[in-house]
């Protein structure tokens, strides 16, 4: 949606809830852009304004709104001569290294990612508001603490009738089985904390203090430094009894043992025996072991449990909550996304460029995690040489040759954000009376395209996917996503040849009056190669009209081009009653719009969300667009996006996009291209009412969707391709990452494992 171009450009929101022009300005914020925002989300509100999108039909391999995997597997397996299959691999090795990029939009907050954790953690606290702010009284209260019976019987009651959901109860486990020491040892201690504190009635804050302290300072040794400590190592292992003999101590270990030690012996919930162990005690038996003269409260395995996993919650929402995305631990070796996504670069789709796209004022942040992981990459990577030329690769490694794969850190800064509104329209003020800015919508990137093309001016095409979309390095999901990739590149390639031919035709129209035809002989080849994605039907009628009854090439017409190209991208139909002349300028308006190849994925029964649909615009005309569920109705949402709906496809944020067209590669001095007019993909029909929950207020905003914007026939010329379900994995919840590690991810190529360091 182009905002500057609304009629309410340069006038206010008159109504009952004013804007503040100097709370705007205060947040660095755009009043032209806020009040536009306002002024939509008032009359949606007001029901002036429909805000969904009818859903004509679903897109399918069926009916042509998607190109099944089959078919272009097989296509581009026979597009080259079994001989020139090294030529084919070479060829799109060469254009991405030369002429794509890979856009990452980080600027995502964890705290979704937390939803889970904070629930739990609320809950908890609203029920029991002695536990409030208990973990930052953990930290820094030095006074000895205490309860009273009758409030320790009381919590004990609440934690006996706390249900908990089995991920929840797997957390606190999880954490253990991590690699990171602090995680373990500050989950232990609060653990324990928290039970003395219920057990006994009080904890002694001294002692504790001084382990958490002990603690601190030992965090201070990296993990670098422990794992060359390691290797230095004076003892020599021979035999497997001595082989965890000297190696793996350390402070952190003997933190553990201390803390262990300490909790055995003032807790009665853990007994040497290993059936013990395992087996719920009952509370008679739990009571006969009890020898203090104190009033103690005795905790059950599931009592135990809730304590444990709000340990875990309050931790991992203490040390992480506040962050992106991007900067949280998703492995158990610690690698956060942002890693991950540094080493499947390097393995999976290397390019031109990669650009991060990062929360406003968090550029230098960023630009300094990537140089502190440039050095734990090449500690980490399985096979050193593969950093040849790429910027992680050590000073004695790089070549005499231009390196390819930079990273360049964009911010999604305040010029691209919005703010947050109340259900009746009253713009949302913290406790102080500010507005809180928040992100408008990843489809506001496209203002940032502009900035990513000065940055590389080779670039003419880019491709997007997401941070925490993470499926690995190995050599299978390489040759996958190569897939789509290759597939846009031909299509782009066959497009730019047409545009030439077109563009030439009118430029010489003059002298081609007596001929309503495209002569040149090669358009007749890259029409036909295009007509194996459409209905053969369609395509065998087109491309007969190309040729004389003795199959003699006769030139192409208008109506063969539109009836291939019109079926591929799901064009308007031509202006009826129009000249030769005017069909041709038409059809070259439709083939100057940016080619735009979306990967989706099959759906399973239990998958919800939008994707690929044929919708209605409001002056009537249908088009083929990649629908977010929220911007549909209810009843189409739940008839095509919901469990067993028709939409057979989902959008996985798979997408390879052109940055700039009329490049004549065909030609033998290729141009450098016309960069695409990105505020024309701006479209006011695209913009959504956005309403989510903040703070425990129910709130709304203005927001607007990258794939809608880039994925409509409208706007672009949009193919979508059928993709493998390994080529998505995303992580909407912590859950998704508990538990994995750089084996489960696929990253045995690319990155050792604590398992293959040990050997």
């Amino acid at each position: 949606m182009q905002v500057e171009s609304d009629k309410t450009k340069n006038t206010k929101v008159q109504n009952k809830y004013p804007l503040s022009d100097e709370l705007i300005l205060e947040n660095e914020l755009n009043i032209n852009k806020i009040s536009i925002h306002h002024s939509r989300i008032m009359q949606a509100l007001n029901n002036e304004t429909n805000t969904t999108i009818p859903i004509m039909g679903a897109c399918t391999t069926n009916n042509g709104g998607i190109i099944s995997w089959k078919l272009v597997t097989r296509l581009l397996s026979t597009t080259f001569h079994p001989s020139l299959r090294k030529f084919q691999k070479n060829s799109l090795r060469y254009w991405r290294e030369n002429y794509l990029l890979t856009c990452i939009p980080a600027a995502g907050a964890a705290s979704r990612f937390f939803t889970d954790l904070e629930k739990f953690v609320l809950g908890i606290d609203n029920k029991i508001p002695e536990f409030k702010n208990s973990f930052n009284l953990f930290l820094n209260d030095k006074n000895k603490l205490e309860l009273t019976l009758k409030s320790r019987k009381n919590i004990q009651e609440i934690l006996q009738n706390t249900k908990i959901s089995p991920e929840l109860s797997s957390l606190y486990d999880g954490l253990l089985e991590q690699d990171d020491e602090e995680i373990k040892a500050y989950s232990k201690h609060f653990y324990y904390y928290l039970s003395k504190l219920l057990i006994s009635g009080n904890v002694d804050k001294k002692n504790l203090q001084n382990t958490i302290l002990q603690t601190q300072s030992s965090l201070d040794f990296s993990k670098k430094e422990f794992t060359k400590s390691i290797a230095h190592s004076e003892s020599i292992v021979r035999t497997p009894w001595e082989y965890n003999k000297n190696i793996g101590k350390s402070k952190y270990s003997e933190i553990n043992s201390n803390l262990n030690n300490e909790i055995y012996h003032n807790s009665d919930s853990i007994t040497s025996h290993w059936m013990d162990r395992i087996t719920p005690q009952t509370l008679f038996a739990r009571k006969e072991l009890n020898t203090s003269q104190e009033p103690s409260v005795y905790l059950s395995a599931h009592e135990e449990n809730i304590l444990k996993t709000y340990s875990a919650c309050c931790l991992m929402l203490n040390k992480y909550s506040n962050l992106p995305k991007a900067l949280v631990p998703t492995t158990s070796e610690g690698d956060s996304f942002l890693m991950l996504k540094l080493a499947e670069q390097i393995g999976l789709l290397p390019c031109l460029g990669n650009i991060l796209v990062v929360p406003a004022f968090m550029k230098s942040e960023f630009e300094k995690e990537i140089e502190l992981l440039k050095p734990q990459l090449q500690e980490n990577v399985s096979d050193i040489f593969a950093l040849r030329n790429s910027p992680f690769a050590p000073l004695w490694l790089k070549e005499n040759r231009k390196t390819s794969g930079a990273w360049a850190v964009l911010e999604q800064g305040r010029n691209l954000s919005t703010i947050r509104f109340h259900m009746d329209g009253r713009p949302y003020t913290d406790e102080n009376g500010k507005y809180i800015p928040v992100s408008a919508g990843h489809g506001e990137l496209i203002h940032l395209f502009d900035e990513i093309t000065n940055n590389f001016p080779d670039a003419e095409c880019l491709h997007i996917r997401n941070i925490d979309n993470v499926i690995g390095s190995s050599l299978d999901r390489s040759s996958e996503l190569n897939i789509p990739a290759e597939c846009f590149k031909i299509i782009r390639d066959c497009i730019e040849f047409l545009r030439a031919q077109v563009e030439d035709y009118l430029f010489d129209y003059i002298k081609n009056q007596s001929n309503n035809r495209l002569q040149n002989e090669t358009t007749f080849h890259v029409l036909r190669y295009l007509a194996n994605f459409i209905d053969d039907n369609i395509a065998n009628e087109a491309l007969d009209a190309c040729v004389d009854e003795k199959l003699t090439f006769t030139g192409v017409p208008y109506p063969s081009l539109h009836k291939i190209l019109g079926n591929l991208f799901h064009w308007q139909p031509l202006t009826p009653h129009s000249t030769d002349f005017e069909a041709w300028e038409q059809t070259m308006q439709w083939l100057e719009k940016p080619i735009s190849v979306f990967g989706v994925v099959r759906k399973e029964v239990a998958d919800v969300g939008g994707g690929p649909v044929f919708a209605a615009l409001p002056d009537g005309t249908t088009i083929k667009l990649c629908l977010e569920m929220p911007h549909a109705n209810e009843e189409d949402a739940r008839e095509y996006f919901g469990p067993r709906g028709k939409a057979t496809h989902f959008n996985p944020v798979l997408a390879f996009f052109e940055l700039k067209t009329h490049t004549r590669a065909f030609e033998s001095t290729p141009s450098i291209g016309k960069k695409v007019e990105f505020s024309k993909l701006f479209d006011e029909r695209f913009w959504l009412l956005s309403k989510k929950e903040y703070k425990g207020t129910p709130v709304c905003y203005h927001e607007t969707v990258l794939h809608e914007l880039i994925g409509n026939s409208a706007t672009t010329n949009l193919v979508f391709i059928e993709v493998p379900r390994t080529l998505f994995r995303p992580h909407k919840s912590y859950f998704d990452s508990l538990g994995n590690d750089r084996r489960t991810y696929g990253f045995d190529e690319t990155l050792a494992t604590t398992e293959t360091r040990n050997f």
